[in-house]
């Protein structure tokens, strides 16, 4: 007799840092901070939310590597998992440079946003391989997620995940401009694991209130 495979559903939890202080730039690597009032106003938010994971990622970044250390303060028991690859993309030589600085680089600007996979920035990670180091990521977290768990990470690693369960054109340019992932912002997701894995998207971007 064959084996009867018994399903089990883990839910996710994708939450964006909040709102990094500076001036207004595209922060990929660069390691800005968010404000410490601010970082604790969202673990409060959070702890409110009372969602029950037992397992806790974050991206390396400080904006919301912090963030996840002040998760695990108020839950000791938690293990923090730190995992390079929810790091945001990387826009090259223009990363963490003020918009104000960078006025010479405008058209290079406004022909990324228009279309950011044919119109790369000089020495940026290529959108095609943001897709993949983050598709390919979750695709290994799905196959072995055992907990319900929080990651804490960026919004275009968010955008990412969303294409990939979504099956999304990761070139349209609307993913970015259209979709809405805000700072502070909850995407709640359900891994199911039966004879073959199947994904639910339960909610996109609900604000966290604090």
């Amino acid at each position: 007799m064959d084996e009867i495979t018994v399903a089990q559903t883990f839910n996710v939890y994708l939450v964006r840092h909040g709102k990094t202080v500076g001036e207004p730039a595209l922060y990929g690597h660069t390691d800005v901070a968010v404000a410490a009032d601010r970082q604790q106003a969202i673990c409060h938010s959070l702890l409110k939310e009372a969602l029950q994971f037992s397992a806790l990622q974050t991206s390396p970044l400080k904006r919301c590597r912090e963030l996840a250390e002040q998760i695990k303060a108020s839950q000791p028991e938690l293990l923090l998992d730190v995992n390079q690859d929810w790091q945001e993309m990387y826009f090259g030589v223009l990363d963490g440079v003020p918009f104000e600085q960078a006025k010479s680089s405008w058209p290079l600007l406004d022909a990324f946003w228009q279309n950011p996979s044919k119109n790369p920035l000089p020495s940026a990670e290529p959108l095609g391989d943001f897709y993949c180091r983050v598709s390919n990521a979750w695709q290994a977290f799905a196959k072995t997620v055992d907990k319900d768990t929080l990651i804490v990470c960026h919004g275009g690693t968010i955008r990412m995940i969303l294409a990939c369960l979504l099956n999304l054109d990761w070139r349209n340019a609307a993913l970015y401009s259209t979709l809405n992932i805000a700072h502070q912002s909850l995407t709640h997701i359900q891994i199911t694991n039966a004879d073959q894995i199947y994904f639910r998207v339960c909610t996109i971007g609900k604000p966290l209130t604090g």
